[in-house]
């Protein structure tokens, strides 16, 4: 079983930055092929977490792109502004792409400080790695729902979170809404990941094979 705790706080140096106010749930990490979780996937019959959104057109936002400043890769999906065919700004409504429970909401989120950021990733390029503490605190606020099946889709990056969040979600439900949390720009925009069980959505694919996939996934 993988253990997600959201009664917890993750600190940098004698900072809280997160304490979320829920229950301790656990989501099971399911031994399903990646056929078998495509199907999942398409029964769940999900939207993109931005309305009128596409997939970016841009293939560095994309999962498996390099992260050189980290010393690794992306595992998920960006929406920026001018890539995406809608107007995203700070504050701009994040969506729940299926129906599921939230386990993770960081409710009392306070930013980290840019040294300490910095201080991070001196350490991520002496490691060679980002490891996923680190990786965690530079996702910036989030919200993660389990879609059951093993599969868990993750928000990143949240200027704040739709007020008494919690418990169970429908497809479409406003979760949170678009920031720069945990970045050093600020620049608004969501990470988006999907998880399945240990590995995420488009992992060891090209550009083309990840959007031909998520277009399979998101067929009606």
């Amino acid at each position: 079983m993988i253990i997600v705790c959201i009664s917890c706080e993750v600190k940098t140096g004698d900072k809280k930055e997160v304490d979320i106010q829920m229950d301790k749930k656990e989501v099971p990490e399911s031994e399903l092929s990646n056929d078998e979780y495509i199907d999942a996937l398409k029964k769940m019959g999900p939207i993109l977490p931005i309305k009128g959104a596409s997939i970016t057109k841009n293939n560095n936002q994309l999962p498996n792109a390099p992260r050189n400043y980290r010393c690794g890769s992306h595992e998920g999906f960006d929406f920026y502004n001018g890539f995406c065919g809608v107007k995203i700004e700070n504050g701009t409504p994040i969506l729940a792409i299926a129906n599921g429970e939230i386990i993770r909401a960081d409710t009392n989120y306070i930013d980290i400080e840019l040294e300490k950021r910095e201080a991070l990733l001196k350490e991520v390029r002496n490691l060679g790695f980002t490891p996923d503490s680190t990786l965690d605190v530079l996702r910036g606020r989030q919200v993660w729902i389990s879609h059951g099946n093993g599969i868990v889709t993750r928000y990143c990056h949240l200027s704040r979170i739709s007020k008494g969040l919690k418990g169970k979600v429908t497809r479409g439900d406003i979760i949170g809404f678009v920031g720069g949390s945990g970045t050093k720009s600020k620049t608004p925009h969501l990470h988006f990941e999907i998880r399945l069980g240990k590995d995420f959505l488009g992992k060891g694919k090209t550009p083309k094979e990840i959007r031909d996939l998520v277009k399979e996934i998101l067929r009606k």
